[in-house]
């Protein structure tokens, strides 16, 4: 799929990056978890299945698997959401000033496009 830089940033990102991420969410959640509700649990779940699959495709990336692109697109995307839904809609904790919310939402949609076009111009290279 990918070469060099590229490849290693991407897959740095989906192995590390988001599942670190939730893995810090969880951890800051879970002592007051029972006093949110199963919203808060399903917002959790949510996360916790946009990690796998990034992880997923993160692993897809290293071992240059043919699924590698569709699957690192579509989970760039579901973090991107995940991100954006969590600064504005979230039933967790968060330490996010209400002032950083517009450009930390801002940076996460910039930076999953960024990915987005790298990956529709390396598909095109690809026919």
């Amino acid at each position: 799929m990918t070469q060099g830089v590229p490849r290693l940033l991407l897959s740095a990102f989906l192995l590390v990056w988001v599942p670190a991420n939730f893995a810090a969410e969880l951890l800051s959640s879970l002592p007051g978890l029972a006093a949110r509700g199963a919203s808060a649990i399903i917002e959790l779940v949510t996360h916790a299945a946009v990690a796998a699959l990034a992880a997923a495709a993160g692993i897809a990336v290293r071992t240059d698997r043919q699924s590698a692109l569709p699957l690192a697109a579509l989970a760039v995307t579901a973090a991107a959401v995940a991100a954006v839904q969590s600064l504005y809609w979230s039933f967790l904790p968060r330490q996010t000033m209400p002032g950083d919310r517009l450009p930390l939402a801002g940076l996460n949609v910039l930076h999953a496009a960024a990915w987005l076009v790298y990956f529709r111009r390396r598909a095109r290279s690809f026919r």
